[in-house]
């Protein structure tokens, strides 16, 4: 196996898992909270391959990495960005 078919096959797998988290949001099947923390935790691991997931973790006055109070604003917001978000993973 060579290097850059793994690093391609884990780039492949993470837009997947992206792409199921926001439609989630969108569609209501998961809770906006974890959902976001999940996206997170897989941009931390691997952001190169997920860069078009950048405004959900540069959303003003909410800290990815830090305390997040979840609000009702703070759901719409984002459902809202993964909705605008969710396209540019479609052709990928």
């Amino acid at each position: 196996m060579s290097p850059t078919s793994k690093v391609e096959r884990r780039r492949i797998a993470d837009r997947q898992k992206a792409r199921d988290l926001l439609q989630n949001i969108v569609t209501g099947e998961a809770d906006a909270y974890e959902a976001y923390r999940r996206l997170y935790g897989l941009w931390c691991a691997n952001n190169a391959a997920l860069q078009e997931l950048r405004p959900l973790f540069r959303m003003e006055g909410i800290e990815a990495d830090g305390h997040i109070v979840v609000t009702t604003e703070f759901r719409g917001q984002v459902v809202s960005l993964a909705k605008s978000i969710l396209p540019q993973f479609a052709t990928s």
